[in-house]
């Protein structure tokens, strides 16, 4: 559950720094450079977390593949 809610919590920080740029970009928001660095830090942590958790999954994929040799290796036992 914990990684739920992490998942969440990053989600509704790429909109807010999605809604920070659109604003910046229209010209309603006039702010010093410290918060725009600060702003696509967010994206960047944003992306590597997601980048992480699909390189994970692919890891498991592969992982998954394994048994299949097995089963080539077990059918010649019979």
């Amino acid at each position: 559950m914990t990684n739920k809610f992490w998942d969440i919590l990053a989600w509704i920080a790429f909109f807010i720094v999605v809604l920070y740029f659109f604003l910046k970009i229209v010209g309603v928001l006039n702010s010093p450079i410290g918060a725009d660095v600060l702003a696509l830090l967010s994206a960047a942590y944003f992306i590597g977390r997601y980048a992480q958790k699909i390189d994970t999954s692919l890891q498991d994929v592969e992982e998954i593949k394994q048994p299949e040799d097995f089963r080539k290796n077990s059918a010649k036992v019979y």
